[in-house]
């Protein structure tokens, strides 16, 4: 089910506290490891990021806190929750199943681990709660999104006509049916009519086999149309599609605005 989600930042307050002892495989110290939350780098500290096997690790609250999310902790069941604008997150450390918005379960590899008191999650949790999350090996770099800013900086680049740019930044390397003439003239001939782009209205998204699927309304000054991308497990886009809303569906809504990765 497509979730809702709404795209101005909200100040937050962190209240979590550590539950549990939980021990992982082989850990290695990654010191040099950077993890990028919306286009803005973690910066390390006492809960640097890290890799335990195969999995990455990322500090839970000062990742939850970079991504605007209100953390509790109930001490008496064990249970986590996040929750930031219409989203909640459900979760127990012992566990590998979150709950979403308090109906949809949502299963996902790997789990937590504490060091020294602090409470380390798997990047495989970050996307299970609909984030588009990426780790190049080679480089050491962490990147998380949330759908709304990916939609954001997508469109950013198609209004300004930079496709070369968008093409290297989000395209996986398989896809070649989105070519820079495709883009331009889908874009060029929705805009003409719709006049100029003023931003995104609003964002849902859904993950689904390793996918994530973002739909987005885009508005114009004479209209709206709905761009609709998908990526793979590695936040790579696989397609990219543009269509016109109907006049008659045009909604009044306030443009939402989300910095750029």
């Amino acid at each position: 089910m497509f979730r809702r989600i709404a795209a101005v930042f909200l100040s937050v307050v962190l209240l979590a506290a550590g539950a549990g002892v939980l021990t992982g495989n082989q850990v290695n110290a990654a010191s040099s490891m950077r993890v990028i939350v919306n286009g803005q780098e973690l910066q390390p500290g006492v809960g640097s990021a890290y890799t335990s096997g195969s999995s990455v690790m990322l500090p839970l609250l000062d990742t939850a806190e970079a991504l605007k999310y209100r953390v509790t902790f109930t001490g008496a069941t064990g249970t986590f929750l996040l929750e930031r604008f219409q989203e909640s997150v459900q979760f127990r450390l012992s566990g590998q199943e979150l709950l979403l918005d308090g109906k949809d379960k949502v299963t996902y590899t790997d789990g937590f681990e504490l060091k020294q008191k602090r409470a380390y999650a798997p990047l495989s949790f970050f996307s299970a709660i609909g984030l588009v999350t990426s780790y190049n090996a080679a480089t050491g770099q962490v990147e998380l999104y949330t759908p709304e800013v990916t939609a954001s900086a997508v469109a950013g680049l198609l209004a300004s006509g930079n496709y070369q740019a968008l093409r290297d930044r989000y395209y996986a390397k398989e896809t070649e049916a989105l070519s820079q003439p495709v883009l331009q003239q889908s874009w060029e001939g929705m805009s003409a009519p719709a006049g100029n782009f003023l931003g995104v209205k609003s964002t849902e998204s859904k993950h689904q086999d390793g996918n994530i699927t973002i739909v987005s309304v885009l508005a114009f000054a004479k209209g709206e149309a709905v761009l609709t991308l998908t990526l793979n497990d590695s936040g790579k886009l696989t397609n990219l599609t543009l269509a016109p809303v109907p006049a008659k569906e045009v909604s009044a809504s306030p443009v939402q605005t989300q910095a750029a990765p």
